[in-house]
């Protein structure tokens, strides 16, 4: 289904980056409201929209910009001297960091077989 859209999107490359720009923006409008307490029908579907937007855009080639922009509102929000549930906070932080060290494994993963395959 992705393929498709991928492909249509990847021939125009001022689309990928409004586009990319456009999900990165609703992951961090996302963080915003899980770090306020905001209930989850208002944050849930932009975090969707921007990581299925990022996807269609091109992230499965790098995907750690998503939860990079996760943690930088996250952290962010907490210099407004806005309301932040400090739960909240806590887990998003967490989440944030756990999903940013899993992309950062799978974004570097293929370049290190590539490097084994060279050497060999």
């Amino acid at each position: 289904m992705f393929r498709r859209a991928r492909a249509s999107v990847r021939r125009m490359p001022g689309a990928v980056r409004l586009i990319t720009i456009a999900a990165l923006l609703l992951v961090a409008a996302a963080a915003n409201l899980v770090v306020r307490s905001e209930p989850t029908g208002r944050w849930l579907p932009l975090l969707l929209v921007g990581v299925i937007g990022g996807v269609v855009a091109g992230a499965p080639r790098r995907l750690w910009p998503l939860p990079a922009i996760w943690l930088v509102a996250t952290l962010l929000v907490t210099t407004t001297g806005a309301t932040v549930d400090r739960t909240a906070l806590v887990v998003a932080l967490v989440a944030g960091a756990v999903a940013l060290a899993v992309a950062i494994a799978v974004d570097v993963v293929p370049f290190l077989r590539r490097r084994r395959g060279v050497r060999t």
